[in-house]
């Protein structure tokens, strides 16, 4: 499936409030322990990869730094998840699917941008 290329201003705005948003959420998880952040992690990842689509090099850096990094997330949360209560397994739970769907999205769109130069 082809996408739309990510280098109109208007993607870069909506680049750095990702950014933006996803820090913030990583800096609450942080002070506190019930805000899960693999999610926040996929979100820095976009707003990261929305704002260096133009540059190739930033592009592969990017995708380098945050393809581990969101496994380790994902990981993360879904070992929460199974070491949780039901309740607080199923949020986690939540998050890590978020972040995956939000990662291979991610992945799908990278990938057309490189393929494309």
């Amino acid at each position: 499936m082809a996408h739309a290329p990510l280098h109109s201003a208007t993607e870069s705005g909506i680049g750095v409030k990702l950014l933006v948003a996803g820090v913030a959420l990583v800096l609450l998880a942080q002070l506190w322990s019930a805000v899960p952040m693999a999610a926040a992690i996929a979100l820095v990842a976009w707003g990261t990869v929305l704002n260096v689509s133009q540059r190739r090099e930033l592009l592969i850096l990017a995708a380098v730094i945050y393809t581990p990094l969101g496994i380790l997330a994902v990981m993360s949360q879904v070992d929460l998840a199974l070491d949780s209560s039901l309740a607080w397994g199923l949020f986690a739970g939540l998050d890590a699917a978020l972040a995956i769907t939000l990662l291979y999205h991610l992945a799908c769109r990278t990938g057309d941008l490189l393929a494309r130069r």
